[in-house]
């Protein structure tokens, strides 16, 4: 680790931060969810409500005409469903709360403010919080990067972060969890998957557990500061303070950086803007001015944030596949073993696109972004698995096929030798217990062979039927 020199004139002219935060829900609640956020003043989003442009944002507007065509025409009834009950989209419920709190911790004590809250309920199961934090002008770029790396940290660790202090409404919290789900959230523990949901952390995912929060900031910088590729690696890490309360940078090797910036930065602007992106953190930092200032910011609440949750969402929905997979005996489950290939063809045909910006710039962007979320090895693990459960089901649908047949051989090649119209005649008339009695050991067998094959035909009429009906209701239920 190595230190950097603090600059007290090292000022940020306006900065502010989103917060987003995974979690699965119990699928028989969702709309119970949903119905509750609705009474508890969330707002469906709806691109054709106009009034919604600036209501949520702080001083800034997202205007929703570019936010729309910002995307390919494939992606935008996943990320901006027409209404709160079509279940097949990225459905987000948004509350606006413009409410002053403080952040006290050993090396940053500050107002903020929260802009507003979303929830997005998602397929497969997902929901997402995203928190918007509007950070008072004047701090520094090192306390930016501070209050990101600290308050996305839902449950504290180390010692320091144990030291951290919210207060919101005369209330104070010791742990951003608590503030969140206590102070601004209706309570989420009982919509949550218990099932999924790993005791030991709040809300995280089995296959996703990081009691932090995913981090988009944008930070804009006086003109005449100039923008290294040390602070650019900083924002990529949040590399705020160490543990004594000095500016640090989490590398020491120039070498490192420099690839680490071919890698991770969009610099189509350089020297005034800059994008980073990393496995924690999104970020543009730039030192534009007038009406473009502007627009970056509207872009980083808008088509930015958007593009970012997409490929956030494919990162989850593909770890979430792959541990079905790992809970799921192929030989014993095959009913879900049968569902688990309906979710990932579902997935992979409705949801997983690779072009996603209908612009250059947002193509150019936003591939970085697919690979350090590392979405094209992700899926093409899924891949893999889903050729795996293929071969593993037509291997098994092969025994039970051939299973099957050998039991009908037999039946239909007894019921030959013994010709049941001989005592199928006697079941015309009335007959009686009595009569039974004198069938002829070979009469028995016969009668055995008829009844059992009309009762194995009807059960297995009735099992199919049945596994039938569960498997399409199941399905859905599965994903949506």
């Amino acid at each position: 680790m190595m230190n950097v020199i603090n600059n007290k004139n090292d000022l940020t002219k306006c900065s502010f931060q989103q917060f987003i935060f995974p979690f699965t829900l119990e699928g028989n609640k969702i709309e119970t969810f949903v119905k509750n956020l609705l009474e508890d003043n969330f707002v469906f989003l709806n691109l054709k409500d106009m009034n919604q442009q600036g209501g949520f944002y702080g001083d800034h507007k997202v205007l929703h005409r570019k936010l729309e065509k910002y995307f390919m025409p494939y992606i935008e009834p996943i990320l901006f469903p027409s209404s709160s009950k079509q279940k097949e989209g990225l459905r987000r419920f948004t509350k606006k709360l413009d409410v002053g709190c403080t952040f006290e911790s050993p090396y940053l004590n500050t107002p903020f403010i929260i802009n507003s809250i979303d929830i997005f309920i998602c397929p497969f199961h997902i929901g997402m919080m995203n928190l918007r934090v509007t950070l008072p002008e004047g701090l520094s770029y090192n306390d930016v990067l501070y209050f990101g790396d600290t308050f996305r940290i839902l449950e504290p660790i180390a010692d320091d972060e144990e030291k951290t202090k919210i207060g919101c409404r005369k209330n104070e919290y010791k742990q951003v969890k608590d503030f969140i789900f206590k102070e601004l959230l209706p309570p989420l523990e009982e919509y949550m998957d218990e099932e999924q949901a790993d005791p030991s952390y709040f809300g995280s995912l089995p296959f996703f557990i990081d009691e932090r929060m995913y981090v988009i900031s944008y930070i804009a910088l006086p003109e005449y500061r100039n923008i290294s590729k040390n602070d650019l690696y900083r924002a990529s890490d949040l590399n705020g303070y160490d543990s004594d309360g000095e500016p640090y940078i989490g590398a020491t090797n120039p070498d490192y950086i420099e690839r680490y910036y071919q890698e991770r930065v969009y610099d189509r602007w350089a020297k005034e803007t800059y994008y980073v992106t990393s496995v924690y953190h999104f970020a543009c930092v730039t030192k534009a001015t007038g009406k473009l200032e502007q627009q970056l910011a509207s872009e980083m609440y808008g088509q930015h944030f958007y593009a970012v949750l997409l490929y956030f969402y494919y990162k989850i929905v593909l770890l979430k596949l792959a541990h079905e997979h790992s809970r799921i005996d192929v030989e014993k489950d095959q009913t879900s073993t049968e569902q688990l290939i309906f979710m990932i063809t579902e997935f992979s045909a409705k949801y997983l696109f690779t072009e996603v910006n209908s612009t250059a710039t947002g193509k150019e962007l936003f591939k970085m972004t697919d690979e350090t979320f590392r979405i094209a090895p992700l899926y093409k693990e899924v891949k893999e698995t889903l050729s795996y459960l293929y071969q593993n089901q037509d291997k098994l649908a092969g025994k039970s096929s051939n299973y099957l047949l050998q039991i009908l051989t037999i039946y239909t090649v007894i019921s030959g030798i013994f010709g049941m119209n001989l005592y199928i005649e006697d079941w015309k008339g009335k007959l009686t217990w009595r009569e039974y009695l004198n069938y002829t050991i070979y009469e028995w067998v016969a009668v055995f062979v008829t009844t059992t094959g009309l009762v194995i035909s009807s059960l297995l009429g009735f099992f199919f039927l049945k596994k039938w009906l569960q498997e399409k209701r199941s399905r859905k239920k599965k994903m949506l």
